[in-house]
């Protein structure tokens, strides 16, 4: 007989090992899961929960998130219940600066996104004599340039013209500037004008936005009336009804799962809630009642956020989003 002391070396090499065969069918399942299905952009907040460390469980279903810091956040459906999983680590991940990353983008900012120094002005001239056929660099250039509030007006035709004439694009690049034109766009226009940009989502159309273009419209609704909740409801009645279709469109469980539809089902819905509508109710209804429970927890918790920024910034809209999710959640 071995002395104890082996026996439990033995012990803790087996279930090092074990331990590892778990965490590398998790990654390459994880892997997979993202190939085939995408990932939602809006999966910020997830409960802490773990299984019985050396337990195998069968994945059912979920979703996953790459963040800013290139790690993932994740939620699973197993056969013995949820598993919610914070800052994992894929295969060959480099961590990347924290002070490099910016909070209002997904991507890594360059910190010298201008190195020739080139003012503003000169940008905008740049993009008045270029007009819609303005290089992509120099749109997504003037996407990370802080502008005078009187060359704005000026600024907001120009992106105006370049977003519609890019917007059918299947030009990965232009798709790109578009997006940075969409944003920059928005970022910049008065709140009273939001209801301009049902023309981009109008089902009329004849080509459709692409869908990566849908969820830049939807993420910049949703990010401008976070920061300036509604003062009434129904502010911009014909831009609620474009959203509500996007709703309609992407969450139908025949498609969620399918790239990037999760991401613009979830958007479009909380777009419609920040923007006080009336029609909001309808979503969120859609939302909890969906087949899929992450995705409706997955709304519940971005939309819970909403609540606690609006709380401080305007009690009002706080109250008017209390009483709709009473609404929505009572016929869930």
């Amino acid at each position: 007989m071995p002395p104890s002391g082996e026996t439990e070396q033995s012990k803790d090499v087996f279930t090092r090992a074990i331990e590892e065969v778990i965490t590398r069918r998790l990654d390459d399942f994880l892997s997979a899961a993202m190939k085939q299905r995408g990932f939602t952009a809006t999966l910020k907040s997830l409960n802490k929960g773990r299984l019985p460390v050396g337990e195998m469980f069968s994945i059912c279903g979920g979703v996953a998130e790459k963040k800013d810091s290139g790690l993932y956040d994740a939620a699973l459906e197993t056969d013995k219940g949820p598993l919610f999983l914070e800052d994992a680590k894929p295969r060959g991940h480099k961590s990347a600066d924290p002070q490099l990353i910016s909070s209002s983008t997904s991507e890594p900012v360059d910190p010298n996104p201008n190195p020739d120094n080139v003012s503003a002005d000169d940008l905008l001239q740049q993009l008045t004599d270029a007009g819609t056929n303005a290089s992509s660099s120099l749109i997504c250039l003037i996407e990370l340039t802080h502008f005078d509030p009187s060359k704005c007006e000026i600024l907001l035709s120009l992106l105006w013209q370049y977003i519609l004439a890019h917007r059918d694009s299947n030009n990965r690049d232009e798709l790109i500037a578009a997006g940075a034109a969409i944003r920059k766009y928005i970022a910049i226009m008065p709140m009273d004008r939001m209801g301009e940009l049902a023309v981009l989502l109008e089902s009329g159309h004849r080509s459709l936005l692409s869908i990566e273009l849908e969820i830049e419209v939807a993420k910049a609704i949703f990010r401008n009336f976070e920061v300036h909740p509604p003062v009434a409801i129904d502010m911009h009645p014909e831009l609620a009804e474009r959203v509500l279709e996007l709703v309609h469109a992407y969450i139908n469980p025949r498609i969620l799962l399918r790239d990037k539809h999760s991401a613009a089902a979830s958007l479009a819905i909380e777009a419609l809630v920040a923007m006080r509508s009336s029609l909001a109710v309808e979503a969120w209804q859609a939302a909890a009642q969906c087949p899929y429970r992450w995705f409706g927890e997955l709304v519940g918790d971005d939309l819970d956020d909403l609540h606690q920024k609006w709380s401080r910034k305007s009690p009002d809209a706080a109250a008017w989003m209390g009483d709709l999710r009473n609404k929505a959640l009572a016929h869930a």
